[in-house]
């Protein structure tokens, strides 16, 4: 790791060098400058990877280097050295990103202790750059559509009866046991290796993963993108030589799953499908895998699920229900939409809880609680919109835990309670109209989907899909779209600081808006303005 000091007194410069342990940290001088100027002409070659810049300098300050030093190089952490201790400074220093600010006379070790920090935080960003760059070479395989033949031509064969068998390689045809593994991604992302716009390369980095866990197996192993559902990849199992053993492939799927969500930062599920001695039964495991996936609503992504065994929802849920039918349609007609959420809550984590428990009883439960909302609704002359309450058990589809289905019913309640107060329904096409006149007069406040869900009580997963439909675009990529306009009329009609111009359009790290501003434009800001 190469660091740059710039210091205008020499003998302070001088001593800052000598607190430094250079070998035991794996640190390098890689230049010294006596002013901001002179460590600007150095930056371009020496590229440092940590800058220590004192505040007061002549000509060029410490927090003017800071800002212009960013665009030549974005991932350098910087740490301010003054002895000046003055609030505006560390106010400043702070809305700079700056690492931390150091006062004269410099401990040495509480120096050591930071550039420590530095250090391992520096060799985390190069780790994950690397696992980054090798997963954008693969992407090079990956189109516009994302989408290849073969992908259509199974996602076919598992959709409809008595397809042909057409595409799948000879060896696999000649197997004498098969199987299928449905894995579904659950777009919880837990760290910044994936960005909003990045469900392909995520797609395919899970895919990719699969494959290269199953090829230590004895099978043969096909995957393919489920041409309808983004979120979905199917993996068809073989085996030539003896029957397929569930357990082995349980436990290499149960590891896979732990290291995507090390490794990648991604929440993963899979349903596990029941071998099959017959190549045309593939579409039944497919089935079976898909229903065994479904249990993660119950218990959770980043499992893997193998219980397709046939259980009698109404067995389990009914004596649930037959207690609470009553109490809460007496909450609903009372008006006690807070305390009806919460019984129904409780009736969901009781479920939950019990080990017996499946998809099953959790979807004959989540439609009764609907029918109690819309016998209410229809009694009371109140029209609630029909994109959950008409078809219950399809919206099940775009969830991921069953708290999903709490939130449904959380906004049902909400809508219920406002058209009974005197508000008014509006379409969902209406609430996209709104919601983009909002954004681009409002591009600088928060603006996510949840904020959208809160604000107009209608679910993320539908208004998410319905505004893509009517749009074009995602949600997400239209509000950095307005966002990166205003910033551009702002570069070219202003001399404000890049600094400012990212808090004005609502992003709060500057390197990032600078990130997204060149994704966007194929420019970086400072490199537009000129």
């Amino acid at each position: 790791m190469k660091v740059l000091i710039v210091e205008d007194e020499p003998l302070l410069r001088e001593g800052l060098i000598r607190k430094i342990d250079w070998n035991r940290l794996s640190l390098t001088l890689a230049g010294e400058a006596g002013d901001g100027f002179e460590a600007m002409f150095q930056l371009v070659s020496c590229q440092p990877d940590i800058i220590l810049t004192d505040v007061r300098m002549p000509g060029m300050d410490g927090l003017q280097f800071i800002n212009q030093a960013r665009v030549v190089c974005p991932n350098a952490k910087f740490v301010i050295i003054s002895g000046f201790n003055e609030f505006e400074y560390v106010r400043e220093a702070l809305l700079n990103h700056v690492k931390d600010y150091l006062l004269k006379p410099i401990d040495k070790e509480k120096l050591h202790v930071l550039l420590a920090g530095l250090v391992e935080e520096l060799q985390m960003e190069r780790q994950q750059e690397e696992e980054r760059s090798k997963l954008h070479a693969l992407d090079k395989m990956i189109r516009q559509s994302h989408l290849q033949p073969l992908d259509f031509q199974l996602t076919h064969l598992i959709s409809e009866q008595d397809s042909p068998m057409d595409g799948l390689p000879l060896e696999f045809v000649r197997s004498n046991s098969f199987a299928s593994v449905s894995v579904r991604i659950v777009y919880r992302i837990e760290t910044s290796r994936f960005k909003e716009n990045e469900e392909p390369l995520a797609r395919f980095a899970v895919q990719n993963s699969i494959e290269n866990a199953l090829a230590a197996l004895p099978v043969e192993a096909i995957a393919f993108k489920h041409a309808y559902h983004s979120e979905e990849i199917v993996v068809f199992l073989a085996s030539r030589t003896s029957p397929l053993d569930p357990g082995t492939i349980v436990d290499t799927l149960t590891q896979t799953v732990k290291w995507i969500g090390q490794h990648l930062g991604l929440i993963v599920s899979i349903g596990v499908g029941g071998a099959k001695k017959e190549l045309t039964q593939l579409r039944l495991s497919s089935l079976e895998a898909r229903k065994a996936l479904q249990n993660r609503l119950l218990f959770g992504g980043g499992h893997v699920y193998t219980d397709v065994a046939n259980h009698s929802p109404s067995a389990a849920v009914f004596p649930l229900l037959q207690q609470a039918e009553r109490s809460l349609t007496a909450l609903l007609a009372d008006g006690q939409h807070r305390e009806f959420l919460d019984y129904a809550t409780q009736l969901f984590h009781t479920l939950a809880e019990s080990p017996d428990a499946r998809y099953d009883h959790m979807e004959y439960l989540y439609t009764e609680i609907v029918h109690i909302l819309r016998k209410h609704a229809a009694k009371t002359a109140i029209e609630l919109p029909n994109w959950n309450l008409g078809t219950p058990i399809a919206s099940l589809e775009n969830f991921t835990d069953w708290r999903d289905i709490m939130q449904v019913i959380k906004q049902q309640l909400e809508r219920l309670s406002h058209v009974l107060n005197g508000g008014s329904e509006r379409s969902c096409d209406d609430i996209i109209e709104s919601v983009q006149q909002y954004v681009q007069q409002h591009y600088e406040e928060e603006l996510s989907l949840q904020w959208v869900s809160d604000t107009y009580y209608i679910h993320p997963n539908y208004f998410s899909k319905r505004f893509k439909h009517i749009v074009g675009s995602s949600y997400n990529d239209y509000v950095t779209r307005v966002r990166i306009e205003r910033s551009k009329e702002l570069l070219k009609t202003t001399t404000l600081k890049i600094a400012r111009i990212s808090e004005l359009v609502g992003y709060e790290d500057q390197s990032y808006f600078c990130n997204v501003f060149k994704k966007v434009t194929g420019v970086s800001p400072s490199a537009y303005r000129v």
